[in-house]
């Protein structure tokens, strides 16, 4: 009751003084009267003329003043006053419209110059594993959140920033060891992957949430020739759909059978350097972030650079990665059109330092059990090659609908040719795991079909992809289902097939015994690690709900 009349006196109080208050506003001096600085007095308007006409305007644009006052002056000692009636609002009057106010372009902002946006991704997958129960199968489901803040002011400056979470209920809680079959490994540059070829990429394998700043950047042109974008971002090399050698500026490769991407952008300066009368362009990179080190001295950023040439219906691209302490690396990537199909290669030429290199060294009769002191870890040596050679063709068979099919070879001069390795790919002298999908093996294979709204199915995408290690001959056949079911949401499902040879990289299953660990000298240190069995992978499943706004 008290704060009730309370509440009631302050209002009655402040509707008594408010017109003394508003009085006393318009008689405050100014900061120079307050401040001691040099007195202007106010210009004084002429008297109306009869039937309340004003005097004519100044044909110079401001406003007619029968007294001279400089401007500085005038915005010190005069405040702007909104009429009775008028449309201009207070912060307008008081602040300026920046829309009319100086200006460094002449663009205009839109209307909305700022779009928020994202969308929410729920996955689940189970894979069937080789004389295993369904109970046993395996169980993952790696939702993703994003949110994006675009900014438009003006057609020349842009800036975007997106933040992603992921949490998978599934998954050990943050902090807790995987088992090595289940973990997910990057050596080598490889893909991000878990035990299953085909299992959905993630930039963390605990429960989470995890979240990661997938992109934060401006961009803005330097007198329409020079195109500038700072901060994290992503810039893709090459022209590989499967593979991509020569994707330096991303330190992960994606997995080919994901739908989605989820790795993060990388901060850097690019430069783009356009030559419009020849369709020519030339990037100039200053990277300063690695994934595995502090980048806080000039020393330490990395320099990059990629021109891109067209002539016709060929187009070549030649790029480089250079950093103090890293092995240079270049790119060459071509394509070219003929007739219905486009043909692409892409190369990537790396120092063989820069690969990890598992080689069989034989058991140790003093500790037979240490898989560790088995396997050795090296690198290659001199210059090694990555190569994609591919083709893609479109065929119209409808009036508004259109096949397509594709085709890629690998070759990676760094894999291996005997599956008896891959044991030593998870235990070894390194203890790191070297395994990376579809970057284990020599000679790689792919195939693809697209169906995009066949017919009168225009929410629907059907694809299907068969990937296959030629030189363990084993395979995975995967067919993708997407349908748009209410304008933002969409339904995707995918099964996957694994076949070949058992042992092999898309048929891999892990058997190892217990191990008994030891010292440099044989002797047995006392630990033990225990037995790691994942049967072979047969079949995948998968669906998700993919909600963008």
């Amino acid at each position: 009751m008290t704060s009730t009349w309370g509440a009631a006196i302050a209002s009655a109080l402040a509707l008594f003084f408010l017109p003394a208050l508003v009085h006393a506003q318009d008689k405050r001096p100014s900061e120079d009267e307050m401040f001691g600085g040099a007195s202007t007095p106010a210009p004084t308007p002429p008297p109306a003329a009869a039937g309340g006409a004003q005097p004519p305007p100044s044909t110079s644009g401001e406003p007619a003043s029968p007294i001279s006052v400089p401007p500085g002056a005038a915005a010190s000692t005069v405040a702007p006053q909104v009429p009775p009636g008028s449309t201009v609002d207070r912060d307008e009057a008081l602040l300026g419209n920046p829309a009319t106010g100086p200006q460094l372009s002449a663009d205009v902002a839109p209307e909305n110059p700022l779009t928020i946006g994202g969308q929410l991704y729920l996955r689940a997958q189970s894979t069937a594993l080789q004389h295993t129960y369904p109970d046993k199968w395996t169980l993952a489901s790696p939702n993703l959140l994003d949110t994006y803040f675009d900014a438009r002011p003006n057609e020349r400056v842009r800036a975007f920033i997106r933040g992603r979470v992921s949490y998978d209920p599934t998954a050990p809680p943050t902090g807790t060891s995987m088992p090595v079959a289940g973990s997910q490994t990057t050596a080598s540059g490889g893909a991000l992957a878990g035990s299953s070829a085909t299992g959905f990429s993630t930039f963390n394998a605990s429960r989470g949430p995890n979240a990661v700043l997938d992109q934060m950047w401006i961009s803005f042109d330097i007198e329409h020739k020079v195109f500038v974008t700072a901060g994290k971002q992503h810039v893709k090399w090459g022209t590989g759909r499967f593979w991509t050698p020569t994707d330096y500026l991303h330190p992960i490769k994606r997995n080919p059978l994901d739908v989605f991407d989820a790795r993060p952008g990388t901060s850097m300066l690019k430069l783009h350097f356009p030559w419009e009368a020849r369709a020519w362009n030339f990037y100039a990179f200053g990277v300063y972030e690695d994934p595995n080190l502090a980048t806080n001295t000039l020393g330490q950023i990395a320099g990059a650079g990629r021109a891109e040439f067209v002539e016709g219906p060929a187009e070549l691209g030649l790029d480089f990665l250079a950093k103090r302490g890293q092995q240079p690396r270049a790119g060459v990537d071509f394509s070219i059109g003929v007739g219905d199909f486009d043909l692409y290669a892409d190369i990537g030429i790396r120092d063989g330092r820069d690969f990890p290199i598992v080689t069989f060294v034989g058991v140790d009769p003093t500790c037979p059990t240490d898989l560790s002191r088995q396997y050795h870890v090296t690198t290659a040596s001199g210059v090694k090659t990555q190569a994609v050679g591919g083709f893609t063709w479109a065929r119209k068979y409808n009036d508004n609908d259109v096949f397509n099919l594709g085709g890629e070879y690998f070759y990676n001069s760094v894999g291996y040719s005997d599956p008896a390795i891959y044991p030593g790919l998870f235990f070894n002298d390194s203890g790191q795991p070297q395994l990376n999908f579809f970057y284990t093996g020599k000679h790689y294979a792919a195939l693809f079909a697209s169906l995009p709204a066949p017919y009168s199915w225009n929410y629907t995408t059907f694809t299907l992809s068969t990937i296959g290690n030629l030189s363990d001959k084993s395979f995975v056949t995967r067919l993708d289902y997407s349908v748009t079911l209410l304008t933002h949401l969409t339904f995707e499902a995918f099964v996957a097939g694994h076949y070949g040879h058992l042992g092999g990289e898309f048929r891999l299953g892990v058997d190892i015994p217990p191990q008994m660990l030891c010292n440099p000298d044989g002797t047995p240190n006392g630990v033990v690690i225990p037995e790691v069995k994942v049967s072979a992978p047969i079949v995948d499943l998968g669906i998700a709900l993919r909600l963008a706004i």
